[in-house]
């Protein structure tokens, strides 16, 4: 289950209130942890700057509010302007990176031609190429550096940030070409490097969409022949009308990046990986039943796809497919070749696009060169000098990127081979390789461990520093109160037994073993709430009611529905559905309970040492999230076999069942069937 599916569903739930009770039923204010105090997070902030400490810890992620000082380089052509953006939210992040929306506050160079888009006011995407996770980073660059030995180019090296962009510019035109409408790919303004989280982002369009409408199809089985159709029909007669343009559009775009030379980044939008179809979305403000408004909004590839890790169902035919035509590692390699033919065939329309076509030949080669990528290169880089010349200077600067190596070290390494050579396979040591390049390769860093180990006081200041550092993160995750994190800034012991035993888990889980008040609270609320939810018909109706008005307000319910809704709330099937309701919101921990088991089993049992089983624990966690059924969904889909066998009736629960096996949407099945 995602890391706070429990919490953020049971508080949906939970916000409304019977008609007429004065007792508020919204989630309890110490078990809630989806809003942090900004004041806080500065607090621990000045911490961590005042120990004044011989290096600087990175941010992980930025706050609202927070203002970003950014060097753009435009998309085409590639000019360069000075802008700042304010943050308005942290729309989250996966293992590609972190996204923002944000506002753009000033910009010198807007009247230029490659800036045309940003305009001072307006709501833009800013993504920057770190995970905001720690285990997501760690697992996303292991992953990486099995398929191509090197730092995750696009969070290090200018040439890969420019061109993910460039690509993403030329599709979008290609899109134009295929659709009609260029606005069926989200586009893209500039590349940035951030200073403070060690990565190169991008700007890009801000788009407020949605998956699709909540729409019932009873004719479920008559989808075939539209499948087949053209277009698809405005008039009523297509049930599930955005569900199947989305999968329309999607199989038309996997397409078109075949035909533009682009197959590993369509693995973004293949449908039966079951987890491409966020990456487009239906624009809120175009017009229901009208064909168009989807856009494809992310171009950016997180987990390399080795031949021996799917990460999805999907992802079994991309390998066999990708292996038969030589592509033994997937991520982001395009074809220029098929490229080049493809603007050629349509040359009117990429006309003025070619500056960037000709900046991308650049950019993909110094990209492609810039790693070992054994699978690819191979032989080239024993007899090839100038390959091995232009990968060399691509590690070192991934090195210097990620404060590896300082400058002056940088310039030694590419002086002498040996001492890189020997700098290189000191990174292959598990954990221990990173402490010796560091030390080896940052002047700083050598300082920082010297005063440590010499000085009481600096000891002391590090220690108190890299809590309140972490401290950050645990705050805005929920792992613990504002209380809770000034506590553990003076109780080290108990903060890194934290840490060690703690840290790696969900952060729900976290609190719950650490947090006596919160862990009472939250058994006794989740042992009741269902309870209540279960025999209290009115609040039931009250956060019907709520969920309707938020689904009306979000663009998934026209007013009409709404309003039917309301009119049928007494209707005796929507009141055995929600009773219903109550039973999948009990089988909600059922997931993390059973990943967790199962990690520690794997750490204990199959690791030989603290290491191995740490990772065994993590990649038995990250298989929980990967897989499209889960523990929890089996649960829910076999409870409503069970009323249909019970109740001897498939018509009022079939839409339920096809919905509660699945991992992220399960629960909703009962309230989809409400509406049905």
């Amino acid at each position: 289950m995602e890391k706070q599916e429990i919490l953020e569903t049971t508080n949906q739930l939970a916000t409304a209130s019977a008609p007429g009770d004065q007792e508020q039923t919204a989630l309890p204010a110490e078990l809630s942890n989806n809003g942090y105090s900004l004041e806080v997070c500065h607090k621990l902030e000045k911490m961590v700057d005042g120990a004044e400490l011989a290096i600087k810890y990175p941010l992980s992620r930025y706050n609202r509010s927070d203002r970003l000082y950014v060097e753009l380089v435009g998309v085409c052509p590639d000019e360069k302007a000075s802008a700042i953006f304010e943050v308005d939210k942290f729309v989250g992040g996966g293992f590609a990176g972190q996204v923002y929306r944000v506002k753009l506050i000033e910009i010198d160079g807007s009247s230029k031609k490659s800036f045309a888009g940003l305009k001072t006011g307006r709501l833009y995407a800013i993504k920057i190429l770190v995970p905001p996770s720690g285990f997501a980073l760690a697992f996303r660059n292991f992953i990486y550096w099995l398929g191509f030995q090197g730092s995750f180019a696009a969070q290090t090296q200018f040439a890969a940030a420019r061109a993910g962009v460039l690509w993403q510019k030329l599709i979008r035109r290609g899109a134009k070409v295929v659709f009609g409408d260029e606005n069926s790919v989200v586009d893209t303004y500039a590349t940035f490097f951030d200073e403070n989280i060690g990565s190169y982002g991008e700007v890009n369009e801000w788009v407020e969409g949605r998956n699709w409408n909540f729409e019932i199809d009873d004719e479920i089985f008559k989808r075939k022949k539209w499948k087949k159709a053209d277009i698809l029909p405005t008039d009523g007669s297509v049930k599930s009308f955005e569900y199947l343009e989305k999968r329309k559009y999607m199989q038309r775009f996997v397409q078109l990046l075949h035909e533009i030379g682009a197959p590993e980044f369509a693995r973004q939008y293949e449908w039966w990986t079951m987890k491409s179809q966020p990456n487009a979305l239906k624009r809120i403000d175009s017009n229901r039943k009208v064909i168009g408004g989807i856009t494809a909004i992310d171009f950016r590839a997180g987990l390399a796809l080795l031949p021996f890790l799917p990460m999805s169902p999907g992802d079994i035919k991309l390998i066999v497919s990708g292996l038969f035509h030589g592509r033994i590692v997937q991520f982001d390699r395009g074809n220029l070749k098929k490229l080049e033919e493809f603007i050629s065939s349509h040359s009117d329309e990429f006309a003025d696009l070619m500056p960037a076509f000709e900046e991308l030949k650049v950019r993909e080669k110094q990209y492609r060169e810039s790693q070992p990528d054994l699978t690819h290169q191979g032989l080239k880089l024993i007899y090839k000098k100038s390959l091995r010349k232009s990968v060399k200077k691509g590690l070192i600067r991934g090195w210097q990127t990620r404060q590896t190596i300082d400058e002056q070290h940088a310039e030694k390494l590419e002086k002498s081979g040996l001492k890189f050579f020997l700098f290189y396979l000191i990174g292959i040591i598990p954990f221990l390789g990173k402490f010796i390049r560091r030390l080896w390769g940052n002047g700083k860093y050598r300082l920082h461990i010297k005063n440590i180990l010499f000085q009481k006081s600096y000891f002391r200041k590090t220690m108190k520093a890299k809590a309140a550092h972490a401290l950050i993160d645990w705050y805005r995750d929920g792992r613990v109160t504002e209380q809770r994190a000034f506590r553990l800034t003076n109780r080290l012991f108990s903060f890194w037994l934290q840490r060690l035993f703690f840290g790696w888990m969900p952060p729900t889980w976290h609190r719950f073993l650490t947090d006596r008040k919160y862990a009472w609270s939250s058994f006794k609320y989740g042992v009741t709430y269902p309870v209540r939810f279960y025999r209290d018909a009115d609040f039931r109706e009250a956060w019907l009611l709520q969920n309707v008005e938020a689904g009306q307000r979000e663009g998934m319910l026209t007013d009409e529905e709404a309003e039917h809704i309301r009119q049928n709330v007494k209707d005796p099937f929507i009141q055995k559905y929600l009773k219903s309701v109550a039973v999948h919101v009990a089988t909600l921990p059922i997931t993390q309970v059973i990943s967790i088991i199962a990690a520690l089993y794997a750490m204990v049992a199959m690791g030989q040492t603290w290491q191995e089983g740490m990772m065994y624990a993590g990649a038995i966690l990250a298989a929980f999230q990967a897989t499209p059924v889960s523990p929890g969904s089996l649960v829910r889909g076999s409870y409503v076999l069970y009323l249909m066998v019970k109740e001897r009736d498939v018509k009022n629960y079939w839409v339920a069942a096809v919905i509660s096996f699945w991992h992220y949407v399960g629960y909703l099945g009962f309230p989809i069937q409400m509406v049905k």
